[in-house]
């Protein structure tokens, strides 16, 4: 296993992993789906997120391709907040024949790392209420819940 910062070269896979990501959650909540016709809209964005000058793509590399990844983002907001340097950790992934053997904490290393570098002084993340699985992996991590997300969809699907 390793884990690195995704390239360009990636696509392929970090749209196939961003699609079970996707796929998985459309469960939990409809403000997950997405136009399967889109995908070269979709991975243009994928694209365009590799290059953004303070979001870092990691993935989990295994011999015969990605295995997971992980979206990291460091933001600069108000400095009149204590906490203002934010760390902002995104789509996350570990395909489900991997998980449990360690991939997600060393994601989560690696962006962690990679944060505080850029001068983060607290992490943020949001998990879906309907999965329990990922509430208790962030938890072990060290999160704690400080707010609710709550969403109201302006239009019927």
């Amino acid at each position: 296993m390793t884990i690195r910062e995704a390239t360009s070269h990636d696509l392929d896979e970090l749209y196939r992993l961003w699609c079970e990501l996707m796929e998985m959650h459309q469960a939990y909540h409809p403000v997950f789906g997405y136009h399967r016709a889109a995908k070269a809209e979709l991975r243009r964005l994928l694209r365009d997120r590799l290059y953004e000058a303070y979001t870092r793509i990691f993935v989990v590399e295994k011999p015969g391709g990605l295995a997971g990844l992980l979206v990291a983002t460091y933001q600069i907001g108000s400095r009149g907040m204590h906490f203002h340097r934010r760390g902002y950790i995104a789509e996350t992934i570990v395909e489900e024949a991997h998980r449990r053997q360690g991939m997600g904490r060393a994601l989560f290393s690696s962006a962690k790392a990679w944060l505080t570098v850029q001068g983060a002084d607290h992490l943020e993340l949001q998990v879906a209420i309907a999965n329990p699985a990922a509430q208790h992996f962030w938890a072990a991590q060290g999160f704690t819940v400080a707010t609710q997300h709550m969403i109201l969809p302006m239009v019927e699907l």
